[in-house]
């Protein structure tokens, strides 16, 4: 049996964490991402928006956005910073969006899918990314991966790891959820790219890809 996992709103929505990723600045890619203006009307998604640093540049791009946490903690803060006519929050698991089926041009799941407990649930998660996604839309994802292990993680089996205040992740092969992004019927855009991050604590290895529904 695997340890019990710390409870994962007591981390989110404790304010240190906030604070650190309220300093957070949106990734260089966002904007190669947004260089071309969104179609009339079209929503993107942010699953997994934390304090919200995508939102303002989504907005200004002509996007409408849907803002989704799970974690009151975050998602308030994303809402006290960023809230206009063109942004709506929502309170929700990547695992069941509360979007129609293809419904968003472009969606952002950065950092998320290794925080989730199970490989069922990452599995499941790609296919709602997919279900939300309109035909030729844009999913830009990146997660970490057990392509680099840091010394600092505890292995639990089953692709799950501990880290030491209690938080699991689950960590995969890159292979691996590669397979599972081809059975969720989604595609590469170009290549993957992976790098070492740093972590507190220790290094993460993250896999970065624009992806597609056919």
């Amino acid at each position: 049996m695997h340890e019990r996992p710390a409870r994962t709103g007591a981390y989110w929505n404790d304010q240190a964490t906030i604070a650190t990723f309220t300093a957070l600045t949106p990734p260089a890619y966002l904007a190669d991402l947004l260089a071309d203006p969104a179609p009339d009307g079209a929503w993107a998604l942010d699953a997994g928006c934390g304090a919200g640093r995508n939102l303002p540049a989504l907005a200004a791009a002509g996007y409408r956005v849907l803002a989704v946490d799970l974690h009151p903690g975050m998602l308030e803060q994303a809402r006290h910073r960023y809230s206009g006519p063109r942004i709506s929050f929502a309170k929700a698991n990547v695992t069941s969006l509360p979007l129609a089926d293809r419904q968003a041009h472009l969606v952002l799941c950065h950092g998320v899918l290794h925080n989730l407990h199970h490989r069922q649930d990452l599995a499941a998660a790609l296919r709602e990314l997919h279900r939300v996604l309109v035909p030729g839309g844009t999913l830009s994802l990146n997660t970490f991966t057990a392509a680099h292990l840091d010394p600092c993680l505890k292995p639990l089996g089953d692709d799950v790891y501990a880290l030491p205040n209690g938080q699991h992740m689950t960590l995969l092969d890159p292979a691996d959820l590669l397979a599972l992004i081809h059975v969720a019927d989604l595609s590469l855009r170009g290549q993957a790219v992976q790098y070492l991050s740093p972590g507190d604590p220790g290094q993460r290895s993250v896999w970065r890809a624009t992806l597609t529904r056919p």
